[in-house]
């Protein structure tokens, strides 16, 4: 499970700079446009024209740049922070409501989770008469065998069947044996709802990198537009995230469109 975890959090972190990086390219408009070299336009690399001052001032697209990349940093440590900073306070306080849901979706399934553990844990010393500290691999081997004895005949099937040593016997200190086949089906039945609470409480992790992608992508698109789509154009297909914070009819909506 933590092997699980670790990747999904990597792969995360990738996700999340994916989209940052993919928002500061686009910046919420189209494609470049080539330079006038006879006129005053220049290329704006955010996807829009800008004028050339001439007098030495950072043109209005520079001046962005710092703004896109705190609003974009703001909402990657806490989604709707970026937003808040751009001055769209009710988008903000619907990215950090969700954000604020998720986690609390986290803390339950972690806590549903260790409860059905344990009890499974305590109705093993009840019917199978085994307790103690043991690794996670023990606790299953208990519940796929009605009793020690059982499971090591197994490992020693499988050491004569590859020719090996037998190994990881269960000695008498850690001897198990279940009263009858409902108890072990109930103990089983106990791991299993625990073993998919954890599994919940980890898709929470996504969910949560999904959040912050969109918050980063929003609040760096949105920067100096006053509209309430955030616009962009990604590897050829045009991106438009609308959301609607209004408490009576709350949505947001992604919708990635290419044309032929």
């Amino acid at each position: 499970m933590d092997r699980i975890g670790g990747n999904m959090t990597r792969t995360a972190r990738l996700g999340v700079a994916f989209a940052f990086a993919a928002a500061l390219a686009c910046g919420g408009a189209g494609p470049a446009r080539a330079q006038d070299i006879g006129g005053s336009r220049v290329p704006h690399e955010f996807g829009s024209n800008r004028k050339d001052t001439g007098d030495g001032t950072a043109p209005a697209g520079t001046q962005n740049l710092g703004r896109k990349l705190k609003a974009g940093a703001l909402s990657l440590v806490l989604p709707g922070a970026g937003q808040y900073y751009n001055g769209k306070h009710d988008r903000a306080y619907l990215m950090a409501g969700i954000e604020a849901g998720i986690w609390t979706a986290w803390f339950a399934f972690d806590h549903y989770a260790d409860g059905r553990m344990a009890s499974s844990r305590e109705w093993a010393g009840l019917y199978a008469g085994t307790g103690g500290t043991h690794a996670d691999s023990y606790w299953q081997n208990v519940g796929m065998f009605s009793d020690s004895g059982a499971y090591n005949d197994s490992r020693y099937r499988e050491a004569r069947a590859l020719g090996e040593d037998v190994s990881g016997l269960v000695g008498a200190g850690d001897a198990w044996q279940w009263t009858n086949e409902d108890n072990r089906r109930g103990y089983a039945l106990l791991r299993a709802k625990g073993n998919s609470a954890y599994d919940r409480r980890d898709f929470m992790i996504l969910f949560a990198v999904l959040n912050r992608a969109v918050s980063v992508f929003d609040a760096v698109t949105g920067v100096g537009k006053s509209d309430g789509n955030a616009q962009a154009r990604v590897l050829g297909m045009d991106i438009d995230l609308q959301v609607n914070p209004v408490a009576a009819d709350p949505y947001a909506r992604c919708v990635v469109s290419r044309g032929f």
